[in-house]
């Protein structure tokens, strides 16, 4: 192949790849609640010390519902808590109305098909949108 091959064909490959499909970086928080609202369930859990904890019947009921706007739903269906969540960095925290608590857990792995998150107690929860 002589020098002006090579550079038409050097030339075609930048224009290739520069017209590709170029999507951009979701947010940590466009993957936990999606455009508008996305919906979490437990699906694995782990004590501290690491061991497989067996989720309840309830556990696996619950489902977890994070609004873009910041709203946060949790509950089986016949018992639903309301309040808001934030994601500081790594740091998801959750307060929910009427409590003088805030849940704060430390987001380990997060894409758009799985969450892993670890509670203050050393606990770790695997989720997955329902």
């Amino acid at each position: 192949m002589n020098m002006k091959n090579t550079m038409i064909v050097c030339l075609f490959l930048v224009i290739l790849t520069s017209c590709g499909s170029k999507t951009a970086e979701m947010t940590s928080e466009e993957k936990i609640s999606g455009t508008d609202s996305k919906t979490w369930q437990a699906k694995r859990e782990t004590n501290a010390a690491g061991d497989k904890d067996k989720l309840t019947k309830g556990e696996k009921n619950e489902r977890i519902t994070f609004s873009r706007n910041g709203n946060v739903q949790m509950g089986d269906g016949s018992s639903m808590m309301n309040g808001q969540w934030s994601l500081e960095g790594t740091n998801l925290k959750l307060h929910f109305a009427g409590e003088n608590v805030t849940e704060n857990f430390v987001v380990l792995e997060l894409d758009n098909d799985m969450m892993k998150l670890k509670a203050g107690d050393g606990s770790e929860m695997t989720m997955k949108p329902d």
